[in-house]
């Protein structure tokens, strides 16, 4: 029985647009458009994910400086208010440090940058409660 070249999968070693390293795709595949590897594609996904929960981690943190505030009005005491106001700081920073990293993550499209965030939000969580 003959080889057919029918048969055989051709593959040609093509850089990736986003990141460029190499990887292979049919011969015969069109490239339309940007080539994208798996890696990429995958970190986009990703990145997907986490704007949504940057989304709705920065709503609960902009709730709880609001909330700080309004106790910080009602306050009688001089700690009291020191307390509330220390609160308002903590949050507000992390508020921008997640905007910053953000930034990062959408510059570079490196995934320290994703799980370095992850992280900082693990810690929001564990002091807001």
């Amino acid at each position: 029985m003959p080889d057919s070249n029918n048969d055989k999968f051709i593959l040609k070693l093509v850089p990736c647009n986003r990141c460029g390293n190499p990887f292979m795709v049919k011969n015969d595949q069109k490239s339309e458009g940007e080539i994208i590897c798996e890696n990429c594609i995958k970190l986009e996904q990703r990145k997907k994910q986490l704007a949504s929960f940057v989304i709705e981690s920065q709503n609960e943190i902009k709730t709880s400086i609001k909330l700080y505030e309004d106790q910080l009005e009602s306050a009688k005491t001089q700690d009291n208010k020191k307390f509330f106001y220390e609160k308002i700081k903590k949050q507000s920073e992390i508020l921008t440090r997640s905007v910053e990293l953000l930034k990062k993550i959408e510059e570079t499209n490196d995934e320290k940058y994703i799980d370095e965030y992850k992280i900082l939000f693990e810690k929001l969580k564990k002091e807001s409660s």
